[in-house]
C-alpha cells in the first residue's frame, strides 16, 4: 500500500508525539523515583514487575501498562496528566508554593470568621455596658457576624476550588519544618485555652471592678468575650495549622470525600453561630444577660478542641 505524502507526515507526528511521551514518562519515573529514595529493584518489588522493565520505561522504550499506570500515580502521590504529560519535577514546585499559599490563606479567613462571629457578642455587651440604644447594639451585633459567616462561605467555597484543581500535592515539607511547628504547637494550645480562661475570671468577677458613671457591668461581660475571641482565634489557628503539614491527609481526602464533611472551619462555624443563637434567645427571650454568657466559654472551648482534633486526625 503506497502512502500518500500527507498520511506519511502525519504518521510521523503521531510517532513523534508518542515518543515524546515515552520519554517525558521515563523522566518523571526518574523525579519520583529518586525523590523517594527508591531503586530500581524497590520500585520493581512493589509493581510486581522485573528491574528490566522499570529500566526500559525510564528510557522510554517500553511503556507501562494502564494497571501499572494507576499504581504509579498512587505510589507517588500524582496525577496521570501530571505522571505523562507535565515535567513533574516544575509542576512540584508549582503545586507546592500554591499549597502553602492557599492554606495560609485559608487559615487565616477560617479563624478571621470565628473571631468576628465572637467578636459581636462582645461588641454587643460593650455598647450595652455604655448605655448604647439597644437597636443600635443589635444592628452591630448582626452586621459583624453576617461579615464573619460570610468569610466562612467565602474560605469553604475557595477550598473547595482549590482542592478540584490540585486534588493530590506532592509531600514537600522538610522534616525540620514540621518539628519545628510541633514544637511550638503546645505552647499555642496552652496560649489559647489561657487568653479563655483569663477573660473568665475577668467575666465573672465583673460586678466587682470599678465602673464609671452610666456604665454597668456588661462592659467586663464584653471585655471577656474579647479574651474568648482571642483565645479560640490562637486555637483555630494552631489547629488549621497543623492540618497544613498533613499532606497525607490532604491527598486521602479525595478518596474520602463522604466522610470528610466535618471539616474544621464549618465545624467551627455551626458551633459558634449555635452558640450565638442560644445567647440571643436566652437573652432577649428569658433576660438571662447575666449568666447566659457561659454559653460561649462551653462553645469556645468545644470550638478549639474540635479544630485540634479534626486537624490533627488521620484520615484512613
Amino acid at each position: 500500500m503506497i502512502r500518500t505524502p500527507e498520511a506519511q507526515k502525519e504518521n510521523k507526528i503521531i510517532e513523534r508525539k508518542g515518543g515524546e511521551n515515552m520519554s517525558l514518562l521515563g523522566e518523571n519515573l526518574q523525579f519520583y523515583r529518586k525523590r523517594e529514595n527508591m531503586t530500581q529493584e524497590q520500585l520493581a518489588d512493589k509493581l510486581e514487575v522485573s528491574r528490566q522493565t522499570i529500566s526500559k520505561w525510564e528510557a522510554g522504550t517500553s511503556y507501562p501498562e494502564m494497571e501499572k499506570l494507576l499504581q504509579l500515580c498512587d505510589l507517588f502521590s500524582c496525577t496521570m496528566d501530571t505522571l505523562m504529560r507535565e515535567d513533574a519535577s516544575k509542576a512540584e514546585v508549582e503545586d507546592s508554593e500554591n499549597y502553602d499559599c492557599h492554606m495560609e490563606k485559608r487559615r487565616k479567613h477560617i479563624t478571621l470568621g470565628v473571631i468576628l462571629i465572637i467578636t459581636a457578642v462582645a461588641l454587643y455587651e460593650l455598647l450595652a455596658g455604655f448605655g448604647v440604644m439597644e437597636v443600635i447594639a443589635d444592628t452591630a451585633f448582626l452586621a459583624v457576624v453576617i461579615v464573619g459567616v460570610l468569610v466562612l462561605v467565602v474560605a469553604g467555597m475557595q477550598h473547595e476550588n482549590f482542592r478540584k484543581k490540585h486534588p493530590v500535592i506532592p509531600e514537600f515539607y522538610s522534616k525540620e519544618e514540621k518539628e519545628k511547628f510541633d514544637e511550638k504547637f503546645p505552647i499555642r494550645v496552652a496560649t489559647g485555652i489561657g487568653t479563655i480562661l483569663l477573660g473568665f475570671l475577668i467575666g465573672m468577677n465583673g460586678e466587682n471592678f470599678p465602673m464609671v458613671a452610666g456604665m454597668t457591668e456588661d462592659f467586663y461581660y464584653g471585655i471577656f468575650m474579647i479574651f474568648v475571641a482571642a483565645g479560640v482565634g490562637v486555637l483555630v489557628h494552631t489547629g488549621i495549622g497543623k492540618e497544613k503539614y498533613d499532606i497525607a491527609a490532604y491527598n486521602k481526602e479525595k478518596e474520602n470525600e463522604e466522610k470528610n464533611d466535618n471539616k474544621v472551619g464549618i465545624w467551627c462555624g455551626c458551633i459558634m453561630l449555635l452558640a450565638t443563637i442560644g445567647y440571643c434567645i436566652t437573652g432577649f427571650c428569658f433576660e438571662l444577660w447575666h449568666i447566659n454568657w457561659v454559653i460561649y466559654v462551653v462553645s469556645a472551648l468545644l470550638c478549639g478542641i474540635v479544630a485540634l482534633i479534626l486537624s490533627g486526625q488521620k484520615k484512613d
